[in-house]
């Protein structure tokens, strides 16, 4: 059936990333270049990444400069000390895996993307430099992390959406014109305001070979009580404005709004958000926190308020007494405490489940923030089990055919 739609491909007018879309599982894997730096046995280099495991490694981060280009974030450890170069050179023992840089993040905010895809020159200066960068570091691919086209707090406007969707079908021609099968992909959210702001879903699914569901972050230390940060499914206590926030919802908004299942890969967070709760004789889900606190301690490694990676829990719950590890039966996830510190996360309990689900809707597969967050030295048992467990639950997966209904309405 593949065969007949791409040979269809003049009538139906599909595109060549619905043409080349592979039937294999994915594991996307995101390497957060700044883990080089962490102390100790909790530092991450290239050397870490098991490639192994992964169909597909990003490197995070570049940024946009004020005049629409390329911008390098970290000079020395990308350019100096040849990250970026050290990283493509990984093809030379596994070339079948796809490497890929990331443009945006979190920390770079929103007003410069918002400008660059506001007139047909600045998106030409922005693609133009993309190529060159590609072209000069040996990158099979650019992934976009806009966050967010047309959020108004993060420096959007309303002209994002179509802005954004004409830069990636720009970005689509000129990688095809290049010739090097090059991916084009982008990390997006998972709720129904953002996609109305900021997302044409049709016309972004049409013309990119992925869609990266960020279903994580969807609790934290803003919401006031603790929470885990990617429940798979919708929980009785979800009421009001969390009543849709889970994967599960999250995947089948894509779904509803246009986007076929078999380009939408599911995102699987390899840390966990910890919380200050306000009494430590209240420790379900739902216990009201200290949100002035911005989070538990850091933790040695990762040293961020809030945020603990998942080798950095793991080895609290093994090492240190009092720990207490529950499961949210309804949200498949776990949870843990001690006295009134509580963090949530995801575990090879719930990967497995998250992997299971994949399977069940036809996702195209899974992704991870960030690769450097697993227990990469085995402090806790067999090293990599998160990433593990996902390529094991994929690389016998078939990712079923699209739908034919979606290119004819198309």
């Amino acid at each position: 059936m593949k065969i007949l739609i791409c040979a269809l491909a003049v009538v139906f007018v599909i595109t060549k990333a619905e043409c080349t879309n592979t039937n294999r599982g994915r594991v996307v894997c995101y390497f957060n270049n700044g883990a080089v730096n962490r102390p100790g046995i909790g530092r991450y280099g290239i050397e870490n990444i098991p490639l192994d495991s992964c169909t597909h490694v990003i490197y995070a981060f570049i940024g946009v400069t004020d005049t629409s280009e390329v911008l390098v974030l970290d000079h020395k450890g990308d350019v100096e000390n040849n990250g970026f170069r050290n990283f493509t050179s990984l093809k030379a023992t596994h070339p079948n895996v796809k490497y890929m840089v990331v443009v945006g993040g979190w920390d770079e905010g929103g007003g410069k993307y918002s400008k660059m895809v506001s007139s047909s020159t600045s998106r030409t200066i922005f693609t133009s430099s993309v190529v060159d960068f590609l072209n000069e570091y040996d990158f099979d691919g650019l992934d976009l992390d806009w966050e967010y086209p047309g959020a108004a707090d993060r420096d959007g406007n309303p002209e994002d959406k179509q802005g954004f969707l004409d830069l990636i079908n720009e970005l689509r021609v000129a990688f095809d014109d290049v010739g090097k099968d090059w991916l084009l992909t982008a990390a997006v959210p998972m709720t129904k305001s953002k996609l109305a702001d900021g997302y044409d879903v049709p016309g972004l699914c049409q013309a990119l070979d992925a869609v990266h569901v960020m279903t994580y972050d969807l609790r934290g230390n803003w919401d006031g009580f603790a929470d885990n940060p990617s429940p798979l499914y919708r929980r009785p206590r979800d009421q009001g404005v969390y009543e849709n926030i889970n994967v599960e919802d999250g995947l089948q908004l894509w779904v509803d709004e246009g986007c076929p299942a078999n380009k939408l890969v599911v995102g699987i967070p390899f840390y966990g958000r910890s919380y200050v709760l306000s009494s430590s004789s209240e420790h379900d889900i739902g216990a009201p926190i200290d949100t002035a606190a911005g989070g538990a301690d850091p933790a040695p490694y990762t040293d961020s308020r809030g945020v603990w990676a998942y080798f950095e829990i793991c080895s609290k719950l093994k090492d240190e007494e009092g720990w207490i590890r529950k499961w949210d039966k309804d949200g498949k996830v776990p949870y843990a405490y001690r006295e009134n510190q509580w963090v949530g996360y995801d575990d090879p309990q719930s990967v497995k489940r998250k992997m299971e689900f994949i399977k069940e809707n036809g996702y195209l597969g899974a992704m991870t923030w960030s690769i450097d967050m697993d227990d990469f030295r085995g402090l806790c048992g067999k090293a990599n089990p998160l990433i593990s467990i996902m390529h094991s639950k994929m690389k016998s997966y078939t990712v079923p055919e699209p739908n034919e209904d979606n290119y004819l309405e198309k």
